[in-house]
C-alpha cells in the first residue's frame, strides 16, 4: 500500500514541467526536507550522513536495494533522472515505503520525504551536490553543517503552502 502509493505519486509528477516553478515556497521546502532528515537522525540516536547519500531504509536495517526502473516510467524523468542525487532520493524513498509495507512502524519515516517529493509535484526543481542544495532559479543552501543548522529550525507548516 504504501509502496504503490509512492508509485503513484512519483508517476503524476508533471516531469516536462519540472523547473519551471521557482518561489521561496520550494526553497522553505527544501530546507523542511534537511530538517526532518536531521530530526530522523536525532531521534534515531544515529550519526547523520550527508543528505545526498542518507538512505533512511538502509540506515534502518533494510538490505533491499530498490530500482526506480521497476517501479516507475523513468524515460518520464527526462533529464532530471540523470541527476544522480535526485534520482537517488526517489529511489530511497521507493525503499522505505517498500520496507513500510513489511513493518507499519517505519510509515511514519516516510514523512521525512514528504518536502523533496512535494517540490517536483509543484513543478519546482532541487538539484543535490556534495555540498550544496540548489533550488533551481531560488536558493542555494550550503550543507556544510547542515545537520546542526537544521535540527534546530522550526518545522514547516505544509498545510499553510499555497
Amino acid at each position: 500500500m504504501n509502496l504503490q502509493a509512492a508509485v503513484g505519486r512519483i508517476n503524476k509528477i508533471n516531469w516536462e514541467q519540472v523547473g519551471s516553478r521557482s518561489s521561496e515556497v520550494e526553497a522553505d521546502l527544501a530546507r523542511e526536507y534537511l530538517r526532518r532528515l536531521a530530526y530522523f537522525f536525532k531521534e534515531s540516536s544515529i550519526r547523520p550522513l550527508p543528505p545526498f547519500i542518507a538512505n533512511i531504509a538502509t540506515v534502518l536495517g533494510d538490505n533491499e536495494e530498490v530500482e526506480i526502473s521497476d517501479y516507475c516510467n523513468i524515460t518520464a524523468m527526462s533529464e532530471y533522472g540523470t541527476n544522480v542525487y535526485v534520482y537517488k532520493v526517489f529511489e530511497y524513498y521507493l525503499q522505505l515505503a517498500k520496507l513500510a509495507d513489511k513493518n507499519q512502524s517505519y510509515v511514519e519515516y516516510l514523512s521525512v520525504y514528504e518536502p523533496f517529493i512535494k517540490i517536483f509535484e509543484r513543478q519546482g526543481l532541487v538539484v543535490l551536490k556534495p555540498r550544496e542544495l540548489n533550488v533551481v532559479g531560488c536558493a542555494h543552501i550550503p550543507l556544510n553543517s547542515w545537520y546542526d543548522k537544521f535540527l534546530e529550525m522550526k518545522p514547516l507548516d505544509m498545510n499553510s503552502l499555497e
